[in-house]
């Protein structure tokens, strides 16, 4: 069988219409795992899978791909209706165990036909010892169906929390529940520009050349009286008032190079020095001050060209002119952008483990609600990966979702019975529920 993408897409699309799931779902996941941008196949698959949870995983990844798309929302929303008075189930996408059966509403819209909704098959009052301890709440239990409503479209608000998913609005710079901070800041630029780096290597090497030249300068002057010099530091304790030289030599050399000379540059070049750390940290009111100093650069070199033209005079204006037009170039290494943190998967992810990975730098910074979108994606596109299951029902756990940790860790019960992670997080779910 060709593992082209589209070649599987057309295979599975046929394979749904004829009402053989199994085959569909297959074809269809092998197409996800190639490219989960793929909307058709999110459409296709929420035909092809059995629980309701993971048609709505389906199809809210078609409009998170395509928001248009008529066909997906109007099928979530009949997936949504029929969620809405049946206990909430864990999603696991598992084996058919039934064979032609309707598609359901989305996939079915494709075809024209608008089937019943199909009951959902109820699941077994224990999956096994170790969930049985933990509190079970019946199908008429008004706290289960509660928690079954809770769940329908948890996260289709971006702009809740990230942290604790408490309502918040736009504006708002910090939670109201958590204190969590909702606004972050970046670059434009994150590693600089071209232009910004031809900058600091110009100013490094003229903070070099200064040295040097002051250097050649002061030993210039001193003429005989270097060979009074054993070492160069010698001059450097003159200046600072702990002469190690005769008293005669000494006054000599700083009539040469007077004490104010040193320390006039030694002030110049430290204040460089900080300008270019300021530069480094792109401080933007450094930026401006840079322009309005080049500008002004400018402007004398072009009149003492004018007035005394000459090969010195042209050479500064050119080098004001570079310096001007490079500052102008490098304005967005100094732009700071200040960004929503919104409660919704990043843009780019392309495959669960991406969705996975971050979801798991989000888990470190405590963004539970962020790292739980995050998870839910990594499902979507893997159901098999016990890890992912896993790594939700921990991210639930902080947000008080607890029968929602309790579901999804079914799931991961099923793909790993013995799996001591489960037995962990179930402990620590009995005992919050206990504790209510």
């Amino acid at each position: 069988m060709s593992g082209s993408p589209d070649v599987l897409l057309r295979q599975g699309i046929a394979a749904a219409r004829r009402g053989d799931k199994e085959t569909a779902r297959n074809l269809l996941m092998r197409v996800i795992e190639q490219d989960e941008n793929n909307a058709s196949a999110w459409l296709w698959l929420s035909g092809a899978v059995e629980g309701l949870d993971d048609q709505q995983i389906c199809l809210e990844n078609v409009l998170a791909l395509d928001p248009r798309n008529e066909a997906a929302r109007q099928g979530l929303q009949q997936v949504r209706s029929q969620k809405a008075s049946l206990v909430y189930t864990p999603p696991l996408i598992s084996e058919s165990r039934s064979r032609g059966k309707p598609l359901t509403p989305a996939a079915a819209m494709l075809r024209g036909t608008r089937p019943e909704p199909e009951p959902l098959q109820a699941a077994p009052a224990v999956v096994s010892p170790l969930l049985s301890l933990m509190p079970q709440a019946g199908p008429e239990s008004p706290e289960a169906q509660a928690e079954a409503e809770a769940a329908l479209g948890e996260f289709d608000d971006e702009y809740l929390c990230p942290y604790c998913a408490a309502p918040t609005k736009h504006q708002d710079k910090r939670c109201g529940a958590c204190k969590g901070k909702l606004w972050r800041s970046s670059r434009r630029k994150s590693d600089g520009s071209y232009w910004f780096w031809i900058l600091m290597s110009g100013l490094i090497l003229s903070l070099v050349g200064r040295v040097y030249l002051f250097a050649f300068q002061s030993w210039q002057a001193l003429g005989p009286l270097a060979a009074q010099l054993e070492t160069p530091d010698q001059l450097v304790w003159l200046y600072l008032g702990w002469p190690t030289l005769p008293p005669d030599v000494a006054e000599a050399i700083t009539r040469r190079v007077p004490v104010m000379d040193f320390w006039l540059f030694v002030i110049s070049l430290t204040v460089q020095m900080g300008l270019m750390a300021l530069l480094y940290r792109r401080w933007r009111p450094l930026y401006w001050i840079g322009v309005a100093a080049a500008s002004i650069s400018l402007v004398v070199a072009l009149l003492q060209t004018l007035t005394h033209p000459g090969p010195l005079t042209l050479l500064s204006l050119l080098i004001s002119i570079v310096l001007l037009l490079v500052l102008l170039r490098i304005e967005e290494d100094f732009i700071v952008e200040h960004e929503r943190i919104l409660c919704a998967p990043d843009k780019g992810l392309r495959t669960h483990s991406a969705f996975y990975a971050r979801g798991r730098e989000y888990a470190r910074q405590k963004m539970w609600a962020l790292a739980a979108t995050h998870f839910r994606r990594a499902i979507g596109g893997a159901p098999g990966i016990v890890a992912y299951h896993l790594a939700l029902a921990t991210a639930y756990i902080p947000l008080n979702r607890l029968e929602r940790a309790r579901s999804v860790l079914r799931g991961a019960e099923r793909l790993e019975p013995e799996n001591p992670k489960v037995r962990e997080l179930a402990d620590l779910i009995a005992q919050k529920l206990e504790a209510k």
